[in-house]
Formats: C-alpha cells, structure tokens, sequence
C-alpha cells in the first residue's frame, strides 16, 4: 500500500539558532504505575509526584485499611480505597478491568482495537495503513489514505492527461487519484484579458558565429541537461530548446547551410522594459553544417532496459547540395549540455526523397522492442546506429508516398491506425507497415488544385485523427490545394479544395487536428498560399450551419506566403476555455488567431520570414507550470526595428494554462514521446485518449485550472542539543488537486 500521506504532507525541518533549555521538570511526567516514575516519586492520577504532596505518603502513616475480596486499599493515605469486582488498582485510582483487552486513556478497548493517541481505534496490520479522521480506518493494499479516506490508486503516471478523466494524477507517487478524493482548488484565468509579451529573446553571442541569427525551422524542445545536480535529466530541470540558424545576409535565404543551437529555455533577469531577457546558449553544433530549414527530433535512441543512457539524442539532416543530405544523430557527452558528439551518420540517405530542404525526422519504436527508430519520409534507420532498417522505394517501388508538397518535405507520421497493435508509418499517400515497410495501401490521387513547386512529386503533409463514430483513425492529407480525410482502410471519407486567391500556387501547409470551435469535434487547420483555413466536416448540407463560412470551411483569413506556400501551424487553448487558438506565422505577421471564427486575438506586425515548413510551438519552456510560444524570425534586412533570433512570448498577467514541458519534432502529438523524451515502445493512438484527439497541439492537461492549496498541519521540535539549537519539524498538507 502507497501512503499518501507522507507525499501530500511533507515535512520540512527548519533549523533555528537560538538559546534554549532541554530539561524537563523533574516533578511533571505521566503514569500509569509508580514503576513509572523515577526516585521517590509515585503515581497519582496519572501523574508522577512527590509522596509529601499526598497525605500518607511515604514517610506518613497508611491508613488500615482491608477490602472484603481481600486486596489491598488502592490509593493513598485518606484517598485510598477498595475497587469493586469488576475493576483494578492502576494508578492509584480504580479503573475497569481490560482483562486481555487494550487500555487506553482509561477506557478499555474493543477487539481487535488499539490505542492511538488516546483513543481506541482499529488495529492495523501495518501503521502506515492508518487513515480517517480519528485514526479510525486502515487502508488496504493499493489504497492510500486521502483527505481522512481510504482511495483505492490507479494506474501509474507522470501527467494528469495520461488518467481517466475523472482522475487526476498525484506527482508524488506517480499514480491516477479521483478528482473527487480531493478538495479541487482551482485558478481561472480571467476571462478576455489576453496580453501576449515577449518574455525574453536569442541571439548568438560574439565570437559563437554572430552572424547565424535568423532561424526558419520549427524548434524542437526537451529536457536536455541535469540542471539541478541530482544526476538524473527529467522533467524537474529545465527545458532546452534545439533549432538551426542561419546568415540569410550572407548565404540567403533558402537551402543554405546552419548550424544547430542547444538553448537553456530559462529566461536571463536582465530584461528591461524596451529590452528583452536574453538566453543561454549551452552548445553550437556547425560541424557539418545543417540544412537551415530542416527539423530537429529529440529522444532517447537508446534501448529502454539502457537506464544510464536517459538523456534524449538529437537527430538533423545535413544539406551538402544537389539533393543529397545525410540524416545524423548527436548524443551528449557533457551533462550541462555543452559538449555533444556524432552519434552516427547515414551518408546520402536523402537521396531521391526531397527538394534539398525541409526534411521533418521524427522518432518512433516501430516494432515494440524498446529500440526506437528514425523515420524520414519513407526512410526507417535503426535510432542506436543509423542502419537501414527499411526504404520504402525498396519494398513498395519508385511510386511510393515520401511526404512532399511543394518543394519542403519530407515529413510523416507513425500511428496505429486499425488499432490491431502494430504502427503504420503514414508518408504522403502510402501506408507503410512499420516493421517491415510493405505496402498497407496507397490513395491514388485524380485531382489537384495547384501545380507541384518542386521537382519530387507532391504527396502531400499528413496529419491523424479521428473524425467519426468508429474507433479506428483517419489520415488527413494536405497536397496542392487540397485537404482529403481517408478511412484507416484508406476509402476516401471528404476531399476538400482550399481557397486562393492571386498567389500563383497554392500546395498547403502541414495540417494541424484539434477542437477548434469547442464542439467537442474535431477540425482541421492548414496555412495555404492566400489563407489560413479551418476545415470542419460539419459544414454540409442546406443550409449551411450558421457558423460555416462555406461548404466543409468554417472560417478562413487571409494571410501573406506566397513564397512557400506550406507554412505550418500550431494550436492551444490559452486560457482552458475549450476553443483552441491558431498560432500561425506567415512572411510579415505572426498571429493567434480565435479558433471558432478566425478573429485576430493577436497580431505582431514586427515578424518577418522567408518561411518553409516552420510554425510557433507551445510549451512550458523554462517549467514555471505555464505556457510560453516559441517564434523563428528570419527577416530579410537587419538594423534598427529588426527581429532576428528565436523569441519566446509568454502572458504579461502569467494568465496562460499550464502545458508540458516537451514539443519534440515536427509531427508532435502528445502520445509520441515521455514528457521526459523517453519513446514509448507501444504508442497510444492520440485519437483514442478522451482528452485527446489531435495533432500539432500539445496537450490540454486535465483539470488544467487546478492550484495547490497549502496549510500547516503542526509544528513540533525535533531536537534541541546542547549547542542551542532548536530543529522544528513542520509538517505541510495540500488540500488542492495540484502536487507540488
């Protein structure tokens, strides 16, 4: 049995330097025999004194006293007195005769009782089992004693999303607890009070190539470094954020060379009111230089029964040229996060399968060993080495979907879409089976509604969720102007045609899932040449519903990328209100915009990118228990009123709900990685998770609003020495549903 107990009431001892005195009176003691006292001294009243304070004391004269049973007097001097049948003499005084009962404070207990603090209660097996009010109830194993109850656990966890949703999950002990074996003491933001600032901003120091400072990828964030020293790299150090950069002045603005910063994501305190924080930069990793706009995955490439091996490796695509480029990982070898070295490097992997630009790696364990594997596309290598594991241009043919649109990519995703056990890897318009590769089965498309932009094939960014009644998952697939939502068998479900307006092409954006308009269904987002759209499967028939802008579109703004035309996006529900908000950047804004009409919320007019695949992530970056929003700025000039770097927005008010502490690669949707960058070896389908159900936005943590509630329980000394000082032990309850 787990006793809540000690982890919701923790002890903090607090030394106190100060003059004291140990001694005790030597005339106060409690008693229940003279044996119990010292000297000359006896029991009266349950109180140790001296025979003078009593009549016939020692020293004095007894009174002859006989009982008819034939015992002696109990008590002293004139006090004596004979007990009755059912009654002995403790104590000087008569009292019940407990037989092989348990005497407590007087009384004599029931079976199977024991005394505790003065009052009988029931016995239990173990003392830690101990629970209620009065000491009354003994729990039983695999319960624990919360709020005076006796509350059976749940399932081990580290996040409250991971629980049932009445459940909320307990940090001490790591186990799911009712919501409603608490006292929930919650904080509501306030409601329409939305002032986004930003908190602090990188740039490269001198000396540490100052001129790589534009950033145009999606930065990817973990718990890198053993901050606090306890030798261990978890969620209680803080976050680091891994992303490129890059000299736009010099090299340009597309397919150029960068190199990989390693970022504590704690702000510095030397922000002004005109100035912002600045950042600490732990590593530069320009050996070879990166792709400018590739992605970053983050996570433990090591076998899972490896526990010294728990920091996450970083894993990037080189650029070399000529659509050549290397997919590479980084493993750490200094524990503050300064020093990493080439893990393993698969030369010319690319090949064939992208423009030069863009490549999304992700990370998954593909056939449930505790292994993880690297996918690219459809390319699979082994995480430990690098080795081919499979390519699917070797098991499905030269037709194969890889991930494209436009002339960014590749980017796939990994979910068990038939729920049969074993993961799929979802690449463009094929399904891969993820052991081995073959071929599940690929959508041939027969329309379009934009021309291809780079010299592979367009097949499209996809995204999973569930958009039924049936349990099994969807593929959303973005490809040249178009949004199609397929069956897990693949049968077409909707196609759906993108607006535009004067760009020349107009290929799309990788799609984004979530609740957009609080419906409690799901909707799906993407950033188009002219627009950023929100798909909802919903708006059908006539007439249309009154919130839809137009068949299968319940809103669309305009936006400016004609440049890349594939932005990607992100979402999150601020302020816990159950609508998600668009966080979007395109080549002269960034925005969050309202997720059920498209109104701005917000607009940064400073922003400026060339943009390829990259998108504003949230995360709690530096782990203050709120959200903060990573923006790349890539602007094309520098001088007075220019932004380059990475900048991290967070809430003037500090309003924003709390979020995890992770966003790991570019195809990032909750169940694809530990909030520590551990890959679970079997993943739970996002869709299937009742407080889930989308992609590229991270989580909406149950009971999101919940606080601690702190009070002191007692205050005690714990030992006073000789030199004086005074040890007190205070004990602290949390009444709140929100450990600490």
């Amino acid at each position: 049995m787990l006793d809540l107990r000690a982890s919701l009431l923790p002890s903090f001892l607090l030394a106190l330097l100060t003059a004291c005195s140990c001694g005790d009176d030597p005339d106060i003691g409690s008693c229940e025999t003279s044996a119990d006292c010292t000297g000359t001294r006896i029991c009266i009243d349950g109180r140790c004194m001296s025979g003078s304070d009593v009549d016939g004391g020692p020293g004095g004269d007894a009174p002859a006293l006989m009982c008819e049973d034939g015992r002696d007097p109990c008590g002293l001097g004139s006090l004596a007195a004979c007990c009755g049948a059912e009654q002995v003499c403790l104590a000087n005084r008569c009292q019940e005769d407990c037989g092989d009962r348990v005497r407590c404070d007087g009384l004599c207990c029931e079976s199977g009782q024991e005394c505790v603090e003065g009052a009988c209660v029931v016995e239990c097996a173990d003392e830690a089992q101990r629970c209620g009010a009065a000491g009354e109830l003994c729990c039983a194993d695999g319960e624990a004693c919360i709020s005076d109850a006796c509350v059976e656990l749940g399932d081990e966890c580290e996040a409250t999303e991971e629980c049932p949703l009445d459940f909320l999950c307990d940090p001490v002990v790591g186990r799911c607890i009712p919501r409603d074996a608490v006292e929930v003491c919650e904080f509501r933001p306030p409601p329409g009070e939305f002032t986004p600032a930003v908190a602090c901003r990188w740039l490269p120091v001198a000396g540490d190539r100052v001129n790589f400072d534009e950033v145009v990828m999606t930065p990817s964030v973990a718990n890198l470094t053993d901050d606090n020293g306890d030798g261990r790299t978890d969620t209680n150090d803080i976050p680091d954020i891994v992303f490129v950069s890059f000299n736009r002045q010099v090299d340009g603005c597309c397919t150029e060379r960068g190199a990989i910063r390693v970022v504590s994501g704690l702000c510095n305190d030397d922000g002004t009111e005109s100035t912002p924080a600045t950042m600490n930069t732990l590593a530069t990793l320009d050996e070879p230089f990166i792709d400018n706009s590739t992605g970053i995955a983050l996570g433990n490439l090591h076998p899972d029964t490896m526990d010294a091996e728990h920091p996450p490796e970083i894993v990037a695509v080189t650029r070399t040229g000529g659509g050549n480029g290397d997919v590479l990982a980084y493993r750490r070898t200094a524990d503050d996060g300064s020093a990493w070295e080439i893990l393993w490097r698969a030369v010319g992997a690319m090949n064939g399968r992208w423009n030069g630009s863009g490549a999304a790696p992700s990370i998954a364990d593909l056939d449930a060993d505790g292994q993880p594997e690297v996918i690219v596309g459809n390319l699979v290598l082994n995480g430990l080495t690098g080795a081919v594991v499979w390519d699917g241009f070797d098991t499905v043919g030269a037709s194969a979907g890889i991930g494209n649109n436009a002339f960014l990519g590749p980017t796939s995703t990994v979910a068990d879409l038939d729920l049969d056990g074993t993961p799929e890897v979802i690449a463009g318009n094929t399904v891969y089976d993820g052991p081995t590769g073959a071929e599940v089965w690929t959508y041939e498309f027969t329309t379009n509604n934009s021309a291809c932009g780079g010299s592979i094939r367009c097949d499209g960014y996809n995204a999973v969720g569930n958009f039924d009644a049936d349990m099994e998952g969807e593929v959303v697939i973005v490809r040249r102007g178009e949004v199609f939502v397929l069956e897990h068998d693949g049968a077409l479900k909707r196609r759906v045609v993108i607006p535009r307006d004067d760009c020349g092409n107009n290929e799309s954006g990788p799609p984004t899932v979530a609740d957009f308009d609080g419906d409690g269904r799901a909707e799906i987002g993407t950033a188009s040449a002219d627009f950023y759209v929100v798909v909802d499967l919903d708006c059908t028939g006539d007439p249309l519903p009154a919130e839809c802008a137009e068949e299968n579109v319940l809103w669309r703004v305009p936006n400016r990328d004609c440049s890349s035309r594939s932005t990607g996006s992100s979402v999150f529900d601020f302020d816990g209100d159950g609508n998600a908000e668009v966080v979007y950047a395109d080549e002269q804004d960034f925005y969050i915009l309202d997720g059920r009409n498209g109104d701005i919320l917000f607009q940064d007019t400073q922003h400026e990118s060339n943009t390829r695949l990259e998108m504003p992530i949230v995360v709690d970056v530096d782990n203050d228990g709120k959200s903060e929003v990573l923006v790349p700025e890539a602007p094309r000039d520098e001088g007075a009123g220019v932004r380059e770097g990475l900048l991290v927005w967070a809430d003037a008010d500090n309003n924003w709900v709390r979020t995890r502490r992770i966003w790991n690669q570019h195809s990032y949707h909750v169940t694809n990685v530990t909030e520590d960058g551990q890959i679970p070896r079997s993943e739970e389908p996002n869709w299937t998770n009742g407080r889930l159900n989308n992609f590229r936005q991270n989580v909406q943590p149950g009971g999101l609003f919940d606080a601690p509630d702190l009070f002191i329980v007692e205050i005690d000394v714990v030992e006073c020495d000789p030199g004086g000082t005074v040890t007190i032990g205070v004990t602290v309850g949390n009444r709140g549903a929100l450990g600490v």
